[in-house]
């Protein structure tokens, strides 16, 4: 158990496969899946195929600087191996893949297990359809874990702060609107054993290491302002707006959000 205002920081980024110009499925390229990811080389860090894209988990952090040490080793190692073979790690939110590449019945595959949206009171997410056969997205998840794991409530009113301290400012740095029709809507997160895994960002955060930064920090800001009560009221006051924010990418209401409640943007 996790101590009185302890929390930790994970992270299960996805990123995309390209060679020679061109984005390749990772099917059966990579190894591991959902149900058994493939350690890496340093205990606590796992790799796995997901539909076309390769995803990785990194271990619980305390600290951002351990956070970001184990995001930056997973990417360096992977990156390294990746680059033996004449691939590398390609950091878009979403892409539209060649038919050739979607042949195996595994590329056809989306949503298995349900997330769940924080502002309906944890009401399941439809599952997402892809009207664009050819369109495949990346998630950037945060996962944290913390003391009040078994408080149905409070698990709802993180994710809301996590959309205000780390969704809406997304909205003016991540531009892609196309992963919005699959996944990441306001909200959506699952329960999991020790807290929650945020599922709003894509990866875009991944490329930068001040990014990575501001991701933990945001996480661990979104924690503390939950656990003020007085708070509470912001959420329910700005609900809407958030979310049309999140749900439209609209950088107006971006802007209007973090000028009102002092939310740190994302360094440029």
């Amino acid at each position: 158990m996790l101590s009185e205002g302890q929390i930790t920081i994970g992270s299960d980024p996805e990123f995309f496969l390209r060679k020679n110009g061109g984005y390749q499925s990772s099917i059966n390229k990579i190894g591991g899946s959902k149900e058994n990811p493939m350690p890496l080389e340093k205990s606590g860090f796992f790799i796995q195929e997901d539909n076309v894209a390769v995803e990785f988990n990194v271990p619980p952090a305390a600290t951002c600087q351990e956070f970001v040490g184990n995001i930056q080793w997973a990417i360096t190692h992977i990156g390294r191996k990746l680059s033996e073979h004449g691939y590398y790690m390609a950091w878009d939110a979403s892409a539209f893949f060649p038919e050739s590449e979607l042949s195996d019945p595994r590329a056809l595959i989306f949503g298995c297990d349900p997330d769940f949206n924080a502002w309906k009171l944890g009401e399941v997410n439809p599952r997402p359809v892809a009207l664009d056969k050819n369109l495949r997205t990346c998630g950037g998840h945060v996962h944290i874990g913390y003391p009040e794991v078994t408080d149905t409530i409070f698990r709802h009113r993180l994710i809301q702060a996590a959309d205000l301290y780390l969704g809406v400012p997304s909205c003016l740095v991540d531009l892609d609107k196309n992963r919005n029709l699959l996944y990441g809507k306001p909200g959506a997160f699952r329960p999991t054993s020790y807290g929650a895994e945020y599922r709003v960002l894509s990866n875009f955060w991944l490329r930068r290491q001040s990014w990575i930064e501001w991701v933990y920090n945001g996480m661990e800001k979104a924690y503390h302002f939950v656990k003020n009560t007085a708070n509470l009221e912001i959420l329910d006051r700005e609900a809407d707006k958030i979310q049309d924010c999140l749900q439209g990418r609209y950088q107006s209401i971006s802007r209007e959000l973090m000028t009102t409640y002092n939310i740190a943007p994302v360094p440029v």
